[in-house]
């Protein structure tokens, strides 16, 4: 008996509120709106996954997932960075993942989304940012850079070793960005036989075979941590191993007995047992 006085009561409400000359029925059967939570957008996967960054597709490529929401019916996915000057909205979805194409290279995108239901919108997800590749490369491509840089760094124990670790991945993937996408007067000619980094790793000569580095011990389950960082930083320029800034002029690596002086070199790091390494800003061959 109260439920019904209730809901009677709530009917003579909506009728003096509204008027009387409105029909009853179009009253009574108002959809209602569910109201919505804002999504939560799932942070940037560094490395070992394609899940936020397609392999072969990093620089122009990013996925963005974000989780379910409860009464959702649609999300709203906006992103601010590049020709996106704004916060744009680029898709409207039911997924709950969107695949972003068209971006530039090396560059940082901003990202939000919100819930939808009919009339009724959540507030913005926290902004995500996700930066694009400086290249493309596959998972294999990713374990090459990331085990011939272990090979040529050996032992990683002390902080002697940061430096190097940094910039023998900056020597890598600056040659083959150089290559691929400037036309460098050196490296391009060099590089262009080849269709990826991997095949540039272990098949051009000038670093080391698959199957010595694999004779040697080197394998991808055995790279260190701080050496997938500073892989990481010098493919997305991003700051890598202990806040050490990546050097995007550097191409190529040797060891020597002395330290060199040339306008040629950036860095000379003592090794432990005698001689540099030196990290070179032209080609010294």
């Amino acid at each position: 008996m109260i439920r019904l006085f209730s809901a009677l009561l709530t009917v003579m409400m909506i009728f003096t509120f509204i008027g009387p000359d409105l029909n009853a029925s179009a009253v009574l059967y108002i959809p209602l709106v569910k109201t919505v939570t804002a999504p939560v957008i799932t942070p940037e996967y560094k490395y070992d996954s394609a899940a936020t960054h397609p392999y072969n597709k990093q620089t122009n490529t990013i996925v963005v997932d974000w989780s379910d929401v409860k009464n959702a019916q649609k999300y709203e996915l906006y992103i601010q960075g590049g020709k996106y000057t704004s916060y744009t909205k680029y898709m409207t979805t039911t997924a709950s993942s969107c695949t972003v194409t068209g971006l530039d290279r090396c560059t940082n995108y901003k990202f939000k989304v919100r819930s939808v239901n009919g009339l009724s919108k959540s507030s913005f997800s926290s902004v995500v940012t996700i930066k694009t590749a400086r290249m493309d490369y596959d998972q294999r491509g990713w374990e090459a850079i990331c085990k011939v840089v272990t090979h040529e760094v050996g032992g990683m124990q002390g902080d002697i070793w940061d430096k190097p670790i940094v910039y023998a991945a900056d020597c890598i993937a600056n040659a083959y960005t150089y290559a691929k996408y400037t036309n460098h007067p050196i490296w391009t000619p060099y590089f262009k036989r080849y269709n990826s980094i991997q095949d540039v790793l272990y098949k051009s000569g000038g670093y080391i075979s698959e199957q010595a580095l694999t004779y040697r011990g080197v394998t991808y389950n055995k790279v260190p941590e701080k050496v997938k960082l500073a892989c990481y930083g010098a493919l997305y320029c991003k700051a890598a191993y202990k806040g050490i800034n990546n050097n995007f002029s550097i191409f190529w690596w040797r060891t020597t007995s002395y330290k060199v002086n040339s306008s040629k070199v950036s860095y000379s790091v003592a090794l432990p047992w005698g001689g540099y390494a030196c990290f070179y800003n032209q080609y010294w061959g």
